[in-house]
């Protein structure tokens, strides 16, 4: 009964991690709630002040910034 519930558990914790498709990254910094940030709308915004290049090799300028980095209220 144990092993019953435990695996419930997990299966039901592994579908709500993997189903937040818009959910942000769990490492990704958050951009600061400033005038600029919050006037960001797309990847040409951030690309206008970000040079992709330094930022890593993960980093792509066709990928969505906003996805993964957002503003978090509160800061």
């Amino acid at each position: 009964m144990k092993k019953l519930i435990l695996l419930t558990l997990l299966l039901s914790l592994m579908l709500v991690v993997t189903a937040c498709v818009n959910r942000m990254a769990p490492f990704a910094p958050h951009r600061t709630n400033t005038e600029d940030h919050r006037a960001v709308s797309n990847n040409q915004d951030c690309i206008g002040c970000h040079e992709v290049a330094k930022l890593g090799n993960e980093h792509k300028a066709s990928e969505d910034c906003l996805r993964c980095h957002r503003i978090v209220q509160g800061d």
